[in-house]
């Protein structure tokens, strides 16, 4: 019994020295740094938890209690509720204060904003609200931004107050799916003052409908898929589409018949049109590859790039160059001019497109000040105006009459064939040439033969050949003789250097004629 009675004393003792703080002296302590008695009441939260702490080398015990307030504000009505902790270390057989912990707050009695205006501030700024890289992938129509039916405004700061919005949305999630779903998404809201205008927000998305899960998926052809334009170059679109609007109306550019008529009529429109005009000008002779995919309007990167680049720079262009400049170099599609002290060097790029030519690129680099003020007056290097009549280019089909011009004269044939490769190349036949030779004539070399009297003298000189063929057909040659061969462009002096199936292979003379086979008939001898 008396042992019973010791051991019940000890666990009273330990009871005793760790007893936890009392409620009201937390409480008290809680008020205590409220030296203004705004607070207007405290509550303790649950019972509070014990825990040991290994910090500094040692362990070390703590009793934490969790609390609300509320406490007074400057605006009547309005209240400042915050949730803390406040915690006790056990020293010397008894809990003693620590400290308190930082908690979380907000404000009670504040009027909800106004709805209007929250969706307004939103709607200005889609990207912010739905993030970059959402918005980037977004395609078809976005739903009205709603409220949850039990909404709650935390007001972290009487300037500042977060809330949930809902919104509806289809993005891109690979090259061939479409995902439609509902997101959350929180807001936050910023003012300067109290019961001011909302200045600014942060938002940050709340559920799980980034997952790829999630929402109704949609699958589409990778070409589909192309042609679905994002709420990002819907907005790049529309962009370009308001600044080609801007700029003044000029006069429809005429049709090309060549690169260079594009590239001199280009680069007198610079150095004669204002600015804006200019830049309007551009517009009016780009080629298709300068626009993105699916656009008429919206310039892909390089091509801004350049195209802002002379516009930035007009002035420097115009100082630089003289109107009909030296040309350094040109080639199909391309032609550089020097500056006014054939220096620097301006590159235009042109193609061919539906009967007409456009501009690609306009390769320009402007001038430091310095050296602009010292080339704006020399003329010294300035050229005259180019001739820029272009020749019409014939087209011709196989059995067409045509008259071919070669080095030594003008001759008459047929086309017997045409390149597959080069449509301005053909392979023309002479009239009257019974050797089964041909010619690959480039178009600029043939022109087509009206003169219906030329076969008939062809045919002559045909016959003629025929008699000297019967002639000579009793003449023996050998290889190693003197040979004059009947051709069509008149009696070629050679040698016989081979022989074989009944015709003989001759080295002209005239090496600008190599060799070629010559049946017997078209042979003389030479006797000189």
């Amino acid at each position: 019994m008396r042992k019973f009675f010791l051991l019940a004393i000890s666990c009273l003792f330990i009871t005793v020295c760790y007893a936890q703080p009392s409620e009201s002296a937390m409480i008290s302590k809680i008020k205590s740094g409220d030296t203004n008695g705004k607070i207007l009441n405290v509550e303790l939260l649950g019972s509070g938890i014990s825990e040991k702490v290994y910090e500094d080398g040692a362990w070390h015990s703590y009793y934490r209690r969790s609390y609300k307030t509320k406490s007074k504000t400057d605006y009547a009505g309005i209240y400042l509720i915050y949730y803390g902790s406040i915690q006790y270390e056990l020293i010397g057989g008894s809990y003693q204060y620590d400290t308190k912990l930082v908690g979380d707050w907000n404000y009670e009695g504040v009027p909800d904003p106004n709805k209007d205006e929250i969706l307004a501030l939103l709607n200005a700024d889609l990207i912010k609200y739905l993030g970059r890289n959402t918005y980037n992938d977004i395609v078809g129509d976005l739903s009205e931004i709603t409220f949850p039916s039990d909404i709650k405004f935390h007001w972290h700061e009487l300037t500042s107050v977060s809330f949930l919005t809902k919104v509806t949305y289809s993005e891109k999630i690979s090259s061939t799916e479409v995902r439609k779903a509902e997101h959350t998404i929180e807001v936050r809201l910023y003012a300067d003052e109290f019961k001011g205008p909302w200045k600014s927000f942060m938002s940050t998305k709340k559920d799980d409908g980034s997952s790829k899960t999630s929402g109704e998926i949609i699958k589409y052809t990778a070409e589909e898929m192309a042609q679905m334009k994002t709420l990002a170059e819907l907005d790049e679109e529309n962009a370009a589409k308001a600044f080609l609007s801007s700029l003044p109306e000029v006069e429809d550019v005429p049709v090309f018949e060549s690169d260079k008529q594009l590239f001199y009529y280009i680069h007198e429109i610079v150095m004669t049109k204002p600015t804006e005009e200019v830049k309007a000008y551009l517009y009016k002779v780009l080629e298709p590859s300068c626009y993105e995919e699916n656009s008429t309007v919206l310039l892909k990167s390089w091509a801004q790039k350049w195209y802002d680049n002379v516009g930035a720079n007009h002035q420097a262009y115009i100082d630089a160059h003289c109107m009909y400049p030296t040309v350094k170099a040109y080639q199909s599609g391309m032609i550089t001019f020097y500056d006014r002290e054939n220096r620097r060097m301006l590159r235009m790029v042109g193609v061919e497109n539906e009967g007409t030519y456009k501009l690609r690129e306009i390769d320009f680099y402007p001038a430091p000040a310095s050296d602009i003020e010292r080339m704006k007056g020399n003329d010294a290097n300035c050229g005259e105006k180019p001739d820029l009549t272009v020749r019409k280019v014939l087209s011709y089909k196989v059995g067409d009459k045509v008259i071919g011009k070669f080095s030594n004269g003008e001759f008459p044939g047929y086309i017997e064939k045409t390149d597959p490769y080069n449509a301005n190349r053909y392979f023309m036949k002479l009239d009257g040439d019974n050797s089964g030779k041909g010619y690959w004539m480039d178009e600029v070399n043939l022109k087509p033969n009206t003169n219906t009297q030329q076969s008939n003298s062809n045919d002559s000189k045909t016959e003629e050949n025929q008699t000297e063929q019967t002639t000579t057909e009793n003449v023996t040659f050998n290889v190693g003789d003197k040979v004059i061969v009947n051709t069509t462009q008149g009696k070629k002096k050679g040698k016989i250097i081979k022989y074989a199936s009944h015709k003989y292979l001759v080295k002209f003379v005239d090496p600008r004629y190599g060799e070629t086979w010559v049946a017997k008939g078209n042979l003389e001898k030479d006797e000189k």
